[in-house]
C-alpha cells in the first residue's frame, strides 16, 4: 500500500477575520474557562453575525499564533511535538491524539458559551485562547449535528478525579462544561458511588441507571460501566420524569442513590454543589439482584 501523500509543503494564507481580547496572556498561566472573552471581528464583517444571538453557544477557530512560546516554556523541542513526553500526563500520546496545544498547523478550536453580541463583538465564556489570538471562523454549536453522546473515547480520557478539580477539568475536555448540565450530574453521581464503596474506576460493577442520555454518559465515564460491555441498563427520563436513579451492584449488594434534584441551571452549579444538595440519602437493596436488567444504550440526546 502507497503511503506517499500528495501534500504540496507551501503554506496556506488564510486572513483573520478578528481578535481575542480575554483577561489571559502568559503561555505559562492558560485559561481557566469561566472568565469572560470577547471576540472582535473586522467592522466590514459585522453583518455576518446577524442571528448568532440565537445560539447559545459556538465553535470558535483560531490561529496558535504563540505555540512555539508554549513549546519552549514547557521545556520541548518542536520537532519533537508529535509525541507527547513524559512529564504530561497524555506521555506517550501522538499530538492527533490529545487536546495538547502544539498542533503542527497550529489551528485551535473551542466551544464557548456566547453571552451577548454588540455589533461586530462577541461576548463568550470557555474560550482557551490567549489575549490577541487571531480569529479564523466562528460558527454555531448545533447539538443534532456536532454532539455524538454514543462516542467512544479510551480508559484514560475518563480518569477517577483523584485531584481537587478534575471533576470541572474532565467535564471541560468532554466539551459538556457550559453546555450539559445531567452530564455533569452523572460525573458527580459516578464519584459519589465509587467513593461510597471504596472502589476505583474499573472495579467489578454493574448499574441499572434511571435518566437522560447525557446523565448515563457522565455516570459511564466516571464509573466504567457501560451498555458496550453490558454492565449498564438505562431507562431514559426526561427532566420532568422522576426518579432519576442509581442501582449499582458490587459484591452480592446493591447501592441504590436517588437524585434529589435534576434541574440545573449549568454543569457549575452541579460541580460545585455539596452531596446533600445532588442526593438522597444512599440506602442497601438487599433485595436486588446482582445482574442488572438488559443494557439499553442511550438514546440520542433531542435537540
Amino acid at each position: 500500500m502507497n503511503t506517499t501523500v500528495p501534500v504540496s509543503p507551501r503554506p496556506v494564507s488564510i486572513t483573520p477575520i478578528g481578535i481575542v481580547a480575554a483577561p489571559f496572556s502568559s503561555v505559562e498561566g492558560g485559561c481557566d474557562y469561566v472568565s469572560e472573552s470577547r471576540i472582535l471581528l473586522r467592522p466590514e464583517l459585522a453583518p455576518g453575525l446577524v442571528g448568532i444571538e440565537y445560539f447559545s453557544h459556538l465553535w470558535v477557530i483560531y490561529h496558535q499564533h504563540r505555540s512555539a512560546e508554549w513549546l519552549r516554556a514547557r521545556g520541548w523541542e518542536p520537532a519533537s511535538a508529535m509525541i507527547l513526553p513524559p512529564d504530561d500526563d497524555r506521555a506517550g500520546l501522538g499530538v492527533f491524539s490529545s487536546r495538547a496545544p502544539c498542533r503542527p498547523a497550529q489551528l485551535g478550536s473551542s466551544i464557548v458559551g456566547l453571552t451577548r453580541r454588540e455589533k461586530n463583538v462577541l461576548w463568550v465564556r470557555g474560550l482557551d485562547a490567549l489575549d490577541g489570538t487571531p480569529v479564523l471562523d466562528v460558527k454555531p454549536y448545533v447539538p443534532q449535528f456536532d454532539a455524538f453522546p454514543e462516542a467512544i473515547v479510551p480508559q484514560h480520557w475518563a480518569k477517577v478525579m483523584d485531584r481537587p478539580g478534575d471533576a470541572a477539568r474532565l467535564s471541560r475536555e468532554l466539551h459538556w462544561d457550559t453546555s450539559n448540565s445531567d452530564c455533569a450530574l452523572g460525573l458527580r453521581s459516578g464519584v459519589a458511588i465509587l467513593q461510597r464503596l471504596g472502589l476505583a474506576r474499573g472495579a467489578p460493577l454493574s448499574a441499572e441507571l434511571s435518566g437522560s442520555p447525557f446523565f448515563a454518559h457522565g455516570f459511564e465515564m466516571a464509573t466504567g460501566c457501560s451498555p458496550l460491555r453490558g454492565t449498564l441498563a438505562v431507562t431514559p427520563r426526561t427532566a420532568g420524569e422522576r426518579p432519576w436513579r442509581l442501582r449499582v451492584f458490587h459484591r452480592g449488594e446493591a447501592t441504590v442513590v436517588d437524585l434529589k434534584r435534576i434541574a440545573w441551571p449549568d454543569a457549575a452549579s452541579v460541580l460545585t454543589a455539596s452531596e446533600n444538595e445532588l442526593f438522597e440519602t444512599p440506602r442497601n437493596d438487599a433485595a436486588a439482584s446482582e445482574t442488572p436488567g438488559p443494557a439499553k444504550a442511550p438514546a440520542p440526546c433531542p435537540s
